[in-house]
């Protein structure tokens, strides 16, 4: 009895050595895995273009002066000197008022109404309720003031004064400078005498 419970602990003993002594066993590796990702690309449909169309530019219609009504073919522009309050403007024949020019030579009653420089814009006047009026526009003409301008004020050289003859046009000579600041000013009224393209002389009228 007691070599058979000797051989059954000696037993015992022997198995966890037998088991510790194995060799270890090796994990087989992983297998592999290759992933082949194809991407597909779709072209988009094209986008229709949109064609815009220039604007058109309509070129503004030409204007033509208008010649008041109120022109008298019995008053044209001379060398005399015209009625002073007449009613009707002075006749410049054959003048072409699409262009910036010279009234026709001689006397003009007329009006300064600007200045550029050395040349003068002027229109004719006429006699209306008490009052010189010029055209409701297109008759204008545009001539250079001479550089010996005569001018004969109304008023005198300061503008303070009456000087005037029995016609009741001006009589006191001033000098161009004076003439220069009256016509910056849209001034005088006058007879206006054009020769050669120039205006050579005014003569203010008093009213």
């Amino acid at each position: 009895m007691t070599i058979t419970f000797r051989r059954a602990l000696l037993a015992l003993a022997v198995l966890p050595l037998a088991a510790c002594s194995s060799p270890a066993e090796t994990a087989a590796p992983a297998p592999a895995v290759t992933a082949t990702v194809t991407a597909t690309v779709t072209a988009s449909a094209p986008q229709p273009t949109e064609t815009v169309a220039a604007p058109t530019e309509s070129a503004a219609p030409t204007q033509t002066p208008q010649v008041s009504a109120d022109v008298d073919k019995e008053d044209p522009i001379s060398a005399r000197t015209p009625k002073i309050k007449s009613a009707k403007f002075q006749y410049d024949e054959g003048h072409d008022f699409n262009q910036m020019s010279p009234s026709a030579e001689g006397v003009l009653r007329g009006r300064i109404v600007s200045l550029d420089g050395d040349e003068a814009r002027y229109v004719p006047v006429r006699y209306a309720g008490g009052d010189f009026v010029g055209p409701e526009g297109g008759m204008t003409y545009a001539a250079p003031i001479a550089p010996d301008v005569v001018f004969l004020s109304a008023v005198g050289c300061k503008g303070n004064d009456q000087t005037i003859n029995s016609a009741a046009l001006g009589t006191e000579k001033c000098p161009r400078e004076r003439l220069l600041e009256l016509a910056g000013q849209g001034e005088p009224t006058a007879l206006i005498t054009v020769k050669s393209g120039q205006i050579v002389k005014v003569v203010e009228i008093y009213y």
